[in-house]
């Protein structure tokens, strides 16, 4: 099968999950004997010779975040048409603007696309009328994948007076060798205000547990003053390279992730997941679906750091427990998100989605 997938941004110019994701999920997809084609926004100059598929970068006009984007969009619209016969189907990593982009070019070149709900893609945009008018046509056009049931539910009543076409597939992570053996808390991500960190770092407040954070963003002068401010052992680690992370996964002993909107399936989860560590976090988007309370982890409410203390307490303060609920989080990984399973799964939806526009006979 000839794949392109579309993005806006591609490691290592961000380091996010669904970035990180995608270049993952194009390996194992070229490794299943797929041609593979990833475009994205040209940030610097990248060789990316550490993926063995074709990574093709966009040029844009950098002089406004709305700008770029649609600059962004317009040249890859553009490259796309002139490549069209060179691919059999177009994966849009979201569904606002990638979902868009992919429906026009349906329309001008016939190309079969799909669209993937990651989360923040629709929590954050779907109360802005145009970005709704973007995403009904998707959602009202072609098959719509969401990373879990309950976002699947909220997209459908949100548009319930069209018949969406949405199914769930979430994320996947390679379940390493050896487990987590270590000490404290831990969070990796971006340091920004959806992730609720001033709340963990509150939570945390004379506990004598160490928290280490992982990772930078526009909000960490602020979280340092707030940390400087509290009676925490907190370390700021900034931004390491993805082939880095997993030395903090290794040698923590409790996953947090204190969200106050929407999340996706975030990989940290089912990364930290995969190293046996037990996670907190809020009860959004996704999360419910990968986390059983109080089987492989804890949910707590949004905004909440006495529940979040508690439950760190807890794990902390029992090491028997903190360890079957590891592993229990590391049996759900393994059996529910590993690579083979979603490259399965996607091949069938390319094989369903040519079949319904007449490109591949049953």
């Amino acid at each position: 099968m000839r794949i392109a997938i579309v993005l806006r941004s591609f490691p290592p110019d961000i380091i996010g999950g669904m970035e990180t994701q995608t270049k993952h999920m194009g390996t194992e997809l070229h490794n299943a004997d797929h041609d593979v084609t990833v475009f994205t926004k040209q940030y610097g100059n990248h060789d990316d010779s550490d993926v063995p598929y074709e990574v093709a970068r966009v040029p844009h006009w950098q002089l406004t975040p709305f700008v770029s984007d649609f600059t962004f969009l317009m040249v890859a619209l553009l490259t796309l048409l002139r490549r069209r016969n060179e691919f059999d189907v177009l994966q849009c990593m979201m569904i606002y603007p990638m979902g868009f982009l992919g429906y026009v070019v349906n329309k001008l070149a016939g190309l079969p696309y799909f669209a993937w709900i990651r989360g923040g893609d629709y929590y954050l945009m779907n109360d802005i009328w145009w970005k709704r008018w973007m995403m009904r046509r998707v959602l009202n056009d072609t098959l719509v994948l969401a990373q879990s049931e309950e976002i699947r539910e909220d997209v459908t009543s949100d548009f319930s007076d069209i018949d969406c076409d949405i199914e769930v597939l979430g994320n996947a992570v390679s379940v390493p060798d050896e487990t987590a053996d270590g000490e404290g808390v831990l969070y990796v991500g971006r340091l920004a205000p959806k992730k609720g960190l001033e709340y963990l770092i509150k939570a945390l407040d004379g506990l004598g547990t160490q928290l280490t954070i992982v990772g930078d963003g526009s909000e960490r002068s602020q979280l340092e003053a707030l940390a400087a401010d509290t009676e925490g052992d907190i370390t700021f680690e900034g931004e390491v390279p993805p082939d880095a992370v997993d030395k903090y996964y290794s040698s923590a002993a409790v996953f947090v992730l204190p969200s106050v909107e929407g999340e996706g399936m975030p990989n940290v989860v089912l990364e930290a997941m995969a190293w046996g560590l037990p996670v907190i976090a809020t009860n959004s988007g996704g999360l419910p679906t990968v986390i059983e309370d109080d089987l492989n982890g804890y949910l707590v409410s949004m905004r909440d750091p006495k529940s979040l203390r508690e439950r760190i307490e807890t794990l902390i303060q029992n090491p028997k427990k903190r360890k079957q609920i590891g592993e229990n989080a590391r049996q759900y990984v393994r059996d529910n998100h590993s690579w083979d399973s979603l490259v399965s799964e996607l091949e069938e939806i390319y094989v369903e989605l040519l079949i319904d526009t007449g490109d591949l006979e049953e």
